[in-house]
């Protein structure tokens, strides 16, 4: 049965363009243009659809090979699409509607994360790592591992933080009080310091991460890793709180 794409939205309106965009990602001439409105149809600086979720199978059977096109933009663009599955559909929702593609989009990006060395940087790296917990549906984790500035609320004050991972050193600094999202950024000091766990510390899941990431040679996302699941202390009250527990509570 052919899908009837113009009953589904992206993010310029109906989605009846859509298959004319397959088939010219398959045609050399014309696909670096397809691709850029693929991207930007289905993808739309961090917005998905409808038509994104409709569109995993296609992008499965060009990431496998079966269809003509670019195989890693394919997957990557389904793995973004999947990160944001809360927008429009609760966790689970495309394991349960795709799950022959979920599958083979899972397998060939373990393919890539476990790969020996791994060909990119640190960001690369935690991006695709984050695309691997999408597809098995994991939570909070699939959005929150890369290097980056992270609001979150002290336990025990209740003082507006954010932990930064990106600079040199990481650390713990206050946040803007009157705004839930805008942040004081790097402006504002950073106050306390971020303590790492130690591999054998790490929960499970935060274990299996690292030790894909050294397998991988990717010793500084293992380093990143043991600071996003780590601790910190809040510079009012002086409390030390877990890490990857107010990260979760705030993203939840």
């Amino acid at each position: 049965m052919t899908l009837d794409w113009s009953g589904l939205k992206h993010a310029y309106g109906p989605a009846s363009d859509l298959p004319r965009l397959f088939d010219e990602i398959g045609d050399p001439e014309l696909a670096d243009e397809a691709w850029e409105e693929l991207w930007a149809s289905l993808y739309h600086q961090g917005s998905v659809y409808t038509a994104s979720f409709a569109a995993l199978p296609v992008l499965t059977d060009i990431a496998t090979g079966r269809k003509p096109g670019g195989r890693w933009p394919s997957l990557g663009l389904a793995g973004r699409i999947v990160v944001e599955e809360q927008q429009l559909h609760e966790p689970g929702y495309v394991q349960a509607c795709y799950p022959a593609a979920i599958n083979e989009l899972h397998q060939l990006t373990q393919k890539v994360v476990m790969a020996r060395p791994f060909e990119g940087d640190v960001d690369d790296f935690l991006y695709w790592m984050e695309h691997l917990l999408a597809f098995e549906g994991v939570p909070v984790w699939r959005r929150s591992l890369r290097r980056d500035d992270y609001p979150v609320v002290c336990p025990s004050c209740a003082l507006r933080l954010e932990i930064d991972l990106s600079c040199k050193p990481p650390g713990t600094r206050r946040r803007d009080p009157n705004a839930r999202f805008r942040v004081v950024g790097r402006e504002g000091p950073i106050l306390t310091g971020v303590r790492s766990a130690a591999p054998a510390d790490l929960p499970p899941l935060a274990s299996r991460l690292h030790g894909v990431a050294v397998r991988a040679g990717q010793s500084a996302a293992a380093e990143h890793l043991t600071r996003l699941f780590g601790c910190t202390t809040c510079p009012d009250c002086a409390s030390e709180f877990s890490v990857p527990d107010q990260v979760a509570a705030f993203r939840s």
